[in-house]
């Protein structure tokens, strides 16, 4: 199928941000890609609308952060996540309190344990961002973007890989011999199928909301303002034993999207939006409706494997969601961080066949870790049972609604204030990290992040001066840092030009930072994640470098 003499090049399947990122990755190292995607257009329906702060870290990383960080809600817009039993002439049961943009940017040059990143949450809707990553992806001359182009087949061998795509406009043909294939397209992966990788475990679950069939539409409502009680929030959550529905605003002009669950074996139509819509905020008003789709709810289910062969999975096509806790589209990211410059490595030579074996080893335990996490959110809100006595003004009305807002407020604490969950990913069972026997690793804990320079974890955040991380000493690929400048790094430097592998040094003195590392040589990998850390250089560099490129 494919000649052994033939550049390398990589295919990806699927335009959303896993393969758009991927993209990225292999285009700023020159690594020559073709990627496919049968629509022309980023969706017009709602999807994601948050990126973490460790996708945020991962923009920045890429030069990006402040163009993303730029687009959704004002700057001086209220990020909080309210919860009524409805809009108007209803009660507000709980509020979980979020920072404006403008706020949000100001007070991370604050020392803040609970967050210590460079880059806070950001709430942006995925088809405003989709468009930066295009753009992004587009810059780079070894990449080539197909869009309107839909893949028809996928076949491997031992060699390479041929992919069949047709021009969704025109029905022209063509047929593509491909070094690797990155399948990041979605739910009804083909790349998947044609890798026979199938999904395990819970499809389908039923709750009281998100488990079951659910329809999103996009709204424009500007007259929605004038009739919600209370403060500005960006999420707006409705509980009545009538209907339940989750609004998010999307530029805080009237934009909004609106999750509601339809009912077992119905269809989503105009009129379901407007009486939903009606019976969450209390009352009619004019709105236009954009867009609508029908999405399923109460998926926790991971790839059997995210590697066969050639064939590599990520983002949707690894892992499904229910999108509470707001995971999907993250974890997407984080999978394109990790298998991307792993998929250079080896393309450009310098990364051996255990690199990209590692990416399965690396990310399919933390896709069981984040649909996990998502499932026991979807039941924190999807199993609340509530009834006609909630509405109620009385005493028994008042005692209802008092029950569910603290359970709520928790509820929200648990979902939202997630550091432990963006920022803990840790790696301990891959073998292309140089694990230390007996390190004092930290729990893994949701609501709570503890960095730590051992091995497997993110490197920990570091101001250096204002807006100046020590992420934004970090190379493109790996980084060798000292905190001890009177340490002769050469040995590790020679080592890694014998083996070809692109190692950027960095001395830099700061006490913060050696303490936080816990050592005075570090071996930062492209996805900033510690590869290796000493005192004193490693005895021999060669073998260490061997393990962390895969040799």
């Amino acid at each position: 199928m494919l000649s052994k003499e033939k550049a390398p090049r990589v295919g990806i399947v699927g335009g959303g941000p896993a393969g758009l990122l991927i993209a990225i990755e292999l285009g700023r190292r020159n690594v020559d890609c073709i990627l496919f995607e049968s629509a022309v257009n980023p969706p017009w329906v709602p999807k994601a609308n948050s990126s973490t702060a460790r996708t945020m870290e991962h923009y920045r990383r890429l030069g990006f952060a402040n163009e993303v960080r730029a687009i959704g809600l004002p700057e001086d817009y209220p990020q909080d996540i309210a919860y009524f039993t409805r809009y108007t002439g209803g009660w507000e049961l709980a509020r979980f309190k979020g920072l404006t943009r403008r706020q949000a940017v100001e007070q991370r040059f604050v020392e803040d344990p609970e967050w210590p990143t460079p880059e806070p949450i950001h709430r942006a809707n995925q088809y405003f961002i989709e468009p930066i990553l295009r753009a992004q992806a587009q810059q780079w001359p070894s990449v080539e973007l197909r869009f309107g182009w839909r893949v028809n087949a996928i076949t491997q061998d031992e060699g390479g890989v041929e992919l069949e795509a047709e021009n969704v406009d025109s029905g022209i043909v063509e047929k593509h011999q491909l070094s690797y294939l990155c399948g990041c397209d979605g739910t009804r992966s083909l790349a998947r199928r044609e890798a026979g990788v199938v999904l395990e475990g819970t499809a389908n679950e039923e709750r009281l909301f998100m488990g079951g069939t659910m329809y999103a539409s996009r709204l424009i409502a500007p007259a929605f303002y004038d009739l919600v009680e209370g403060s500005l929030a960006w999420q707006y959550v409705s509980i009545n034993p009538e209907r339940r529905a989750i609004l998010s605003a999307l530029d805080g002009k009237g934009g909004l999207t609106m999750h509601t669950q339809l009912p077992k074996g119905a269809k989503g139509s105009e009129e379901w939006v407007r009486e939903s819509l009606r019976m969450v905020v209390g009352k009619d008003f004019p709105f236009t409706i954009e867009s609508s789709a029908e999405w399923t709810a109460g998926f926790t289910l991971v790839a059997t494997n995210l590697a066969k062969n050639r064939i590599f999975l990520a983002g949707d096509a690894a892992h499904l969601f229910t999108p509470t806790g707001g995971l999907g589209y993250n974890t997407a990211i984080e999978d394109a961080s990790n298998l991307g410059w792993k998929m250079a490595a080896v393309c450009q030579g310098w990364g051996g066949p255990k690199l990209l074996q590692s990416y399965e080893d690396e990310r399919k335990p933390i896709a069981h870790r984040n649909t996990s996490f998502a499932r026991s959110m979807a039941d924190g809100m999807g199993l609340l049972s509530v009834t006609p006595v909630l509405e109620e003004r009385s005493a028994e009305g008042d005692r209802a609604r008092a029950e569910l807002g603290e359970k709520l407020a928790n509820h929200a604490h648990r979902e939202f204030h997630t550091p432990g969950i963006q920022l803990g990913v840790r790696y301990d069972a891959s073998p292309v990290i140089a694990h230390e026997k007996g390190a004092d690793i930290p729990a893994d804990q949701p609501n709570h992040y503890q960095p730590v320079g051992i091995p497997g974890g993110r490197s920990p955040h570091v101001w250096l001066g204002h807006d100046h991380a020590i992420y934004d000493l970090f190379g493109a690929d790996f980084t060798l840092l000292s905190l001890n400048p009177a340490i002769d790094t050469s040995e590790i430097e020679k080592a890694a030009k014998a083996l070809g592998i692109p190692v950027k040094p960095v001395s830099l003195s700061n006490d913060q930072a050696r303490d936080l590392y816990g050592a005075d040589l570090i071996l930062i990998r492209p996805d900033q994640h510690i590869a290796w850390r000493g005192n004193q250089p490693p005895e021999d560099p060669l073998s260490l470098l061997r393990q962390v490129a895969g040799w």
